[in-house]
């Protein structure tokens, strides 16, 4: 009979060694623990300007798909200018692949740090029986989070963001493109908890996204979610169609 795949042990950095040959520093957390624990175990030893990106790619055209990947482009370069770390969900898909693509094409070292829930991913040297994804092998960084479920790290993914800014002493902020249920929940806690942050909207990128946008141009939802977003958030959107330059004025505006 076979053994169970070895797991990581709390709060121990260790390296994943992807095919690819590129390297990522990780740590296995409990979802309440501290995120300032974590930074520092992944040589995070102070606070930087930071950008979390949530959301996905779903019911997406090919038109849509590469306009995002163009956005993504711009927001991989003002990373880099600002020396800023991107934080993202860290798996091998959607907008989460787009930023590592362009942060690999475009040569960037930018921190891009990959925060998943431990029971649904396999990476180097963990094949998860209950796999449903893979980590994305061009990331630098990875914190995985104990829990069995899509939205395990929700809660540790908002608190990393807001304490790898400095808790607000450093330009900290969101973009939200598409995005389901999770999604949903990232912005709502990055809009009234007191982990809050400034989230740009990818207005027309479909599903979460567009729901806050109709949210936010009417003022009417019937939503208590979005009711909370709408009075605590501090919301700004651009349409897709303005593309590489709308996102771009957003982030000079915004990362402030």
């Amino acid at each position: 009979m076979s053994s169970a795949p070895a797991l990581p042990i709390h709060n121990q950095r260790f390296v994943m060694t992807f095919d690819n040959k590129m390297s990522a520093s990780a740590v296995r957390v409990e979802p309440d623990s501290d995120p300032i624990q974590a930074m520092r175990i992944l040589g995070f030893n102070h606070a930087f300007p930071c950008i979390f990106i949530s959301g996905g790619a779903s019911n997406m055209t090919d038109d849509d798909r590469l306009r995002i990947r163009e956005i993504m482009s711009v927001v991989a370069k003002f990373a880099q200018d600002k020396g800023a770390v991107v934080v993202d969900g860290g798996t091998e898909a959607g907008v989460m692949q787009m930023i590592a693509d362009a942060r690999l094409a475009g040569g960037h070292s930018f921190p891009l740090v990959g925060v998943s829930p431990l029971g649904k991913v396999s990476f180097p040297g963990y094949k998860n029986p209950n796999e449903e994804a893979y980590l994305e092998d061009s990331h630098s960084h990875f914190v995985l989070v104990d829990g069995d479920s899509w939205g395990a790290e929700t809660k540790f993914i908002i608190r990393l963001t807001n304490r790898m800014g400095g808790g607000g002493k450093l330009p900290t902020l969101g973009i939200l493109i598409n995005g389901g249920a999770i999604a949903m929940e990232e912005v709502y806690l990055a809009s009234t908890s007191e982990m809050k942050f400034p989230i740009i909207i990818l207005e027309g990128t479909g599903r979460a996204a567009d729901e806050i946008s109709t949210a936010f141009r009417t003022g009417r939802t019937n939503r208590a979610i979005l009711k909370a977003i709408l009075a605590g958030g501090d919301l700004s959107l651009v349409p897709t169609i303005e593309g590489v330059e709308g996102i771009r004025e957003k982030l000079l505006e915004k990362f402030v």
